[in-house]
């Protein structure tokens, strides 16, 4: 019996391993056969080049370097103790931390990343067996805080956190390859040499259309103008009107992405197109557009301006100066918020909003770089009696510093809105073009004859108006003065949270080459667009035309 017991269990017993056998076989094959490969062959990861980004003219705005890094097995480091003081010693690390980190059950860690050259001499020094050095890329801002916005960062890894960098990840980080090496049951390798499997594609160079030296002019220039008004932020922006390509660009508070761990989110907020605000007289223009589009005044129209206090329903609107009668340039040149008011009401509510559309107020501009948002132009239905003389003032309306600038462009090349771009293209590691990005235009939303009207009446804002101070010598500037009170918080209509002060110019006024804004958030001392932002605009200007005429860029004194 007990024979036969035993066979029975033996039978069984061979056909449970028969069974596992073949589930082994038919069914994990593929778990196995990767097991077994792993076991056999050491694949190692070849790091992709990160594109660079350059300038316009092919300066390098960011670019990735070679570092190193150094990690352990530590198994492989026999006396864990005395090794933690003696790494400690030569990475400025905490004993305790790197003990931390050697007491892991892992065959590889990191023990710190991107050391200096100094820190990975002292490395090789020790000779400790389990210890070594990994070569990394790390990305280099050769120029510091300039445009670092726009460009953004990048983390630990290469890969794009904010700006240009995330925008273009994909483009810029290219594809890692790998090598496999055979090894034996320890781990040790059965031949010297590798063989690549797959080569790494490096990434692709962004071309931006911003032009360095420009951008020198305008950070120099913004930087001038922040140290005298002491403003809560700033912002300002060069674009070609005829292109709609951004030459230059900033934002105050900055940051430089070379050390960005100290940074704000603040300050590296790209404020031109993440930050709205309610323009003020810069709207204007865009208003008197629509009037004489439509033909519901003449420039030479004259308008009672009730010689500085007007009573409208329950509100009563004012004029920094008192004026009797106006004509339609005048009211312009002189920034009168009666005589807007008065023209926007030819308009009406629905004429004024779809004009306002047109030009493309309350859209993103969809530029590639990441965080525009929409601003703010609400649909006739929900104004109030009173909204038509607001929005003629700039007020219950929010836009960013782009889509303004992009609206002027419209005024100064003759009528045709223009989608702005900040990539001119793409090209390989040799610098062979790959990609270009045109210029699109987006739609006609004025006749050139209006245009060239406004042109005209806004040469005069500089030359006999409001923004005087933005007046050059060499050059015919047109534009306009922007003086908005800020709303406070929790607290109902505006007055005593300060101002923002702006203005807007181009020129040569006969044929623009260059839109400038410059916008400051609560200056100190004056308020006033014409006597804060005025002065810069226009220096601005002065400074990048005489560059783009004669190649030479002048550093300011």
């Amino acid at each position: 019996m007990r024979k036969y017991l035993f066979i029975i269990i033996l039978f069984v017993t061979y056909i449970g391993l028969a069974l596992q056998l073949g589930r082994i076989q038919l069914l994990g094959h593929k778990k196995y056969d990767e097991l077994a490969e792993a076991q056999h062959f050491k694949k190692a990861e070849i790091l992709a080049r990160r594109g660079a980004i350059l300038d316009r003219h092919g300066r390098t705005l960011a670019q990735t370097l070679q570092i190193s890094s150094i990690y352990a097995n530590p198994g492989e480091i026999e006396d864990i103790k005395k090794a933690s003081k003696t790494i400690a010693k030569a990475l400025g690390m905490e004993p305790s931390k790197v003990f931390t980190l050697l007491n892991k059950e892992k065959k590889f860690v990191w023990l710190k990343r991107k050391v200096s050259p100094k820190e990975v001499q002292a490395v090789k020094e020790l000779a400790i067996k389990g210890v070594d050095i990994y070569p990394e890329n790390t990305r280099s801002y050769p120029c510091g805080s300039l445009l670092s916005q726009v460009l953004g960062i990048v983390d630990i890894d290469g890969r794009g956190l904010e700006g240009i960098e995330l925008a273009f990840d994909k483009e810029l980080a290219g594809a890692p390859g790998f090598t496999v090496t055979s090894q034996d049951g320890l781990q040790r390798p059965i031949f010297t040499g590798e063989n690549v499997l797959r080569a790494p594609q490096d990434g692709s160079n962004v071309i931006l259309t911003v032009d360095l030296a420009v951008q020198n002019i305008l950070e120099e220039e913004v930087d001038k103008a922040c140290e005298q008004w002491s403003p809560k932020s700033a912002m300002a922006l060069i674009m070609d009107p005829q292109t709609g390509e951004v030459l230059a660009v900033t934002s105050r508070p900055t940051f430089d992405p070379n050390n960005y761990h100290g940074s704000s989110p603040e300050q590296r907020r790209n404020r031109v197109i993440t930050d709205c605000y309610e323009p003020g007289s810069l709207i204007k223009p865009l208003i008197v557009s629509g009037v004489l589009k439509r033909g519901l005044a003449r420039p030479t129209d004259v308008f009672f301006c009730h010689n500085g206090v007007f009573p409208l329903g329950k509100r009563i609107l004012r004029d920094v100066h008192p004026y009797e009668n106006l004509t339609l340039e005048e009211i312009l040149i002189n920034s009168s918020n009666i005589g807007m008011a008065k023209l926007a009401m030819l308009e009406g509510s629905n004429r004024l909003y779809s004009d306002l559309k047109l030009f493309g107020l309350g859209t993103p501009t969809s530029i590639e770089t990441p965080g525009e948002v929409s601003g703010v132009l609400r649909p006739p239905s929900q104004w109030t009696s009173l909204s038509v003389a607001s929005v003629a003032m700039g007020y219950e309306v929010m836009v960013t510093p782009l889509q303004l600038t992009t609206a002027f462009c419209a005024l100064a090349n003759g009528g045709n809105l223009i989608k702005p771009r900040i990539v001119l293209a793409l090209s390989d590691g040799n610098g062979v073009e790959t990609k270009r990005f045109e210029t699109r235009r987006v739609r006609r939303v004025l006749d050139e004859d209006i245009a060239n009207q406004i042109t005209h009446i806004l040469t005069r804002v500089v030359e006999e108006g409001t923004g005087k101070k933005a007046s050059l010598k060499e050059y015919t500037v047109a534009g306009k003065t922007g003086t908005a009170e800020k709303t406070r918080s929790g607290v109902r209509g505006y007055g005593g949270a300060g101002y923002f002060s702006s203005f807007i110019g181009y020129a040569p006024a006969e044929k623009p080459r260059l839109c400038a804004l410059v916008m400051m958030d609560e200056p100190q001392g004056a308020h006033y667009g014409g006597t804060v932002s005025a002065p810069t605009v226009g220096e601005i200007l002065r400074r990048s035309l005489n560059y783009l005429e004669t190649g030479v860029y002048c550093a300011v004194n």
